[in-house]
């Protein structure tokens, strides 16, 4: 059983601001990204808790008692009756609706939600073309907005707009907006009381919210994942456009989070890594509205917590381009030497330790690789533990290994 460490709130918070900050506190902090193996610790499925995330609760409290961690990562996943009420076909889930068994995760859809041609209309009015065309292709129920225009504002034109309200599926698409909107706020107050629950074990809270790079924003969510890379060379201009357009929107969700009171803002970078663009075109549409978008975070007093999914080896010198300890980089699969070489003296890094170690390997490789990271990383600060990817389920002699190890070895 993982040793037990009793901390205060303000001894975890004081030791994660230390690696932060590029100093070093009592010992390597442990901030792993915990996803729904609260669901685990709690006894239920994963359809059960993304029905509901009160359920989690007990698997919040049961998992930061045995395994004290110091920071907290809210079981962050998609609710399962907010996306039937809105006829969701973007994301799949478990359960009968997407026929993914009750145990198994979410997984987005890559789709195609604006056409080549379509790059123009949207530039020319972007939240038009959000409401009338990108809501209505990724969630069924919302079809009837499409039928709306919110951009006729001369008399008669503007009055005789108004008929398309009288539309039986333009009604059905706003009374499912009205009941969205109500198992969002139920959404919301079941990840605050896990917060709470949270708070209550002594454990800071980490990322509460987030924000994607701009490029994802296009890629991820309007244009498509594979799309885009070819856009990059044959209409390169409206790409940069388009990027500049959810630039502004990304600045306006900081202002939002900052209002929130939250410390991090957590950034999962996807269609940046090595296998999807070389340096070049990474430094051309993808790092320039990044480092706008993490200065504003950090002009705003938020830390931000950016997480480098996939191979980003050849990245680690631009990433550096960011103002000094104000910056935590979260790695999946990097040299780790290599990137302490080149960051240690700007940013906080953590991560690179696999998941599938944890999962599947035996608790003296565990060690071991443990063992290994905080020799690499831990000397002169800078470092917190973390695992490759969110855990969703977990080995008990495993965890008992890591946290245990990292308690006793990771001590300055």
């Amino acid at each position: 059983m993982a040793s037990i460490i009793e901390n205060t709130l303000e001894q975890r918070t004081a030791r994660v601001d230390a690696a932060v900050a590029l100093t070093e506190g009592d010992r390597v902090p442990m901030a792993p990204k915990i996803g729904m193996a609260y669901a685990q610790a709690a006894g239920i499925d994963r359809y059960e808790a993304l029905n509901d995330f009160r359920l989690l609760a007990p698997g919040v409290e049961k998992f930061l008692k045995r395994w004290q961690c110091d920071l907290f990562w809210g079981a962050a996943a998609y609710p399962i009756p907010m996306m039937e009420v809105l006829g969701t076909t973007a994301i799949r889930w478990p359960g009968a609706t997407c026929g993914v068994p009750l145990d198994q995760g979410f997984q987005i859809v890559d789709g195609t939600y604006m056409e080549e041609d379509e790059y123009d209309e949207f530039l020319h009015d972007p939240s038009h073309f959000c409401m009338t065309k990108i809501f209505p292709r990724k969630h069924a129920k919302l079809a009837g907005l499409a039928k709306l225009s919110f951009n006729n504002v001369v008399e008669f034109g503007h009055y005789g707009s108004m008929a398309a309200f009288a539309d039986p599926e333009v009604r059905q698409a706003l009374l499912t907006l009205m009941f969205a909107g109500e198992k969002s706020v139920e959404w919301l107050q079941g990840s605050a009381s896990l917060q709470q629950v949270a708070l209550s074990c002594q454990t800071p809270l980490g990322s509460m919210g987030g924000q994607n790079a701009p490029y994802d924003m296009l890629a991820d969510n309007i244009r498509g994942f594979l799309n885009v890379p070819m856009d990059i060379y044959e209409i390169p201009e409206k790409v940069k456009a388009a990027i500049d357009v959810l630039t502004g929107y990304a600045l306006q969700n900081v202002h939002h989070m900052k209002e929130s009171g939250s410390k991090y803002c957590f950034m999962p970078l996807h269609g940046g890594t090595d296998d999807f663009m070389s340096v070049e075109d990474y430094r051309e549409f993808y790092w320039p509205s990044l480092r706008r978008v993490i200065q504003e975070i950090i002009d705003c007093g938020m830390i931000p917590y950016i997480f480098c999914e996939g191979k980003y080896d050849t990245r680690l010198e631009v990433l550096k381009e960011v103002p000094k300890g104000k910056v935590i980089y979260m790695f999946e699969q990097v040299d780790i030497a290599r990137a302490k070489a080149v960051l240690g003296d700007t940013a906080c890094i953590c991560g690179n330790l696999p998941t599938t170690l944890l999962l599947y390997g035996k608790p003296h490789e565990v060690v071991d690789e443990t063992k290994r990271l905080l020799d690499t990383c831990a000397p002169g600060g800078g470092f917190m533990m973390d695992c490759s990817i969110v855990l969703d389920h977990y080995k008990e002699e495993n965890l008992d290994a890591w946290f245990d190890t990292t308690f006793q070895y990771g001590k300055y």
